[in-house]
């Protein structure tokens, strides 16, 4: 566990040092900040436009939780840059295993989607004119934070598919949160599509999380809340499973045909 910690400690300083070569906090507050604003905001007016109130506060609430999926994914961009700067080697050979560093990689967007998503559930509600219920929208927070942390093993676990094909990161990451944002009741309810992809989107993350944060803003029973949370953590625990498998065959085949060292 100390190792663990360790290594969560390094990645996130070196996380932040990189985004720090790309971003100030002004360019991140009025840049992507802001834009993750708006986009939230377009698909709340876009629901009030083609619905009514609560329509705006369904996907209003849909659009400011799945914030926290999109950055968690951008785990995929962060681990696709190591393959193509030739450093994947190292990640390969540290010295506790190339599991935790390959896990801590992006750990700086987890914090940086928490913000966002926390902000955006500040401001967007009062602004836009459909208030959370508080004291109750507060309790949701902790949910985002599982949430989060589901998604970035969603993220990990694809991030496999942008290692092993090259030049296809921007396309599976786009694709990853595309696809929870579309089918996983952000906007529209999984109950309105066929029953074979209501089974399927159960295996995303976000969806089960989502439907507890509306069940706390509804004042749904606290079994049935804590249920969902369950289902949530036990998905994120199958990507984290799968982002595993995913590294260790990786690592081990490019041990044999040196296919580590190529940069893309």
């Amino acid at each position: 566990m100390r190792h663990a910690l360790r290594i969560g400690r390094e990645s996130l300083i070196l996380g932040f040092a990189e985004m720090g070569a790309v971003y100030t906090w002004r360019t991140w507050t009025f840049g992507w900040l802001v834009r993750l604003l708006c986009q939230a905001t377009f698909y709340a007016l876009l629901g009030r436009y083609v619905g009514d109130e609560a329509t705006m506060r369904y996907v209003l609430v849909g659009n400011i939780v799945v914030l926290a999926c999109l950055e968690s994914t951008i785990v995929v961009i962060s681990l696709a840059g190591e393959r193509a700067m030739g450093t994947l080697p190292l990640l390969a050979i540290a010295p506790c295993g190339p599991l935790p560093v390959y896990l801590g990689r992006g750990l700086q967007w987890t914090v940086t989607g928490l913000t966002s998503s926390l902000v955006a559930w500040l401001v967007l509600p009062p602004l836009l004119g459909v208030p959370l219920p508080w004291p109750r929208a507060g309790y949701a927070i902790p949910v985002l934070v599982l949430i989060l942390a589901s998604s970035y093993g969603y993220g990990c676990a694809l991030a496999g598919v942008a290692l092993r094909l090259r030049g296809v990161e921007w396309l599976v990451l786009n694709f990853a949160y595309g696809i929870v944002m579309t089918f996983g009741g952000v906007n529209v309810p999984i109950g309105v599509w066929p029953e074979p992809l209501r089974i399927a989107v159960q295996a995303l993350p976000v969806v089960h999380g989502l439907e507890a944060v509306r069940g706390v803003l509804d004042g749904a029973p606290p079994g049935h809340v804590l249920g969902l949370l369950g289902i949530e953590a036990l998905v994120g625990g199958g990507w984290y499973a799968v982002a595993a498998v995913s590294m260790s065959r990786l690592v081990s085949s490019g041990r044999r045909d040196g296919s580590l060292d190529h940069a893309g």
